[in-house]
């Protein structure tokens, strides 16, 4: 009912603790904290600007050679064995905000076959945790 209502165009008030039906339901948000608002916004703003800057890489190579081109230019936070018969690997890293993500792109495909280069954005759920907990930093 509150899906129809927003899809009528109301404005619908809603105050929840649940950040999955935020993501599902709401356009805009105010998170409220102790009686202070702390986020204000559209959603999908909201979770782009506290993104990390994480990207989630699938490819077919020599895992080595990824990453000494990676070296020096992105942080591997995860790089999980590779499941028996997988046609691709995946990895997990962190790129430095002021560098060239083209030229991140272009040095793994430069060493491996690049599959995928997904950036991974964080659920509400996560940007209310840090909120709340006073490790978001303030825009």
């Amino acid at each position: 009912e509150i899906l129809g209502l927003r899809d009528k165009g109301s404005t619908v008030i809603f105050s929840t603790h649940n950040m999955s039906s935020v993501e599902e339901i709401c356009d805009h948000i105010t998170l409220i904290n102790k009686s202070r608002n702390i986020l204000t916004g559209r959603v999908d703003e909201i979770r782009r600007r506290h993104g990390n800057n994480i990207f989630q890489v699938a490819y077919r190579g020599d895992a080595e050679a990824l990453r000494g081109v990676l070296e020096g230019r992105c942080e591997v936070l995860e790089q999980p064995e590779p499941e028996f018969g997988a046609a691709y690997s995946s990895l997990k890293l962190h790129v430095e905000r002021d560098a060239d993500v083209r030229e991140v792109i272009a040095r793994i495909n430069d060493a491996v076959e690049l599959r995928s280069f997904t950036e991974i954005i964080p659920s509400m759920n996560d940007i209310f945790i840090r909120a709340v907990g006073g490790t978001l930093n303030a825009e």
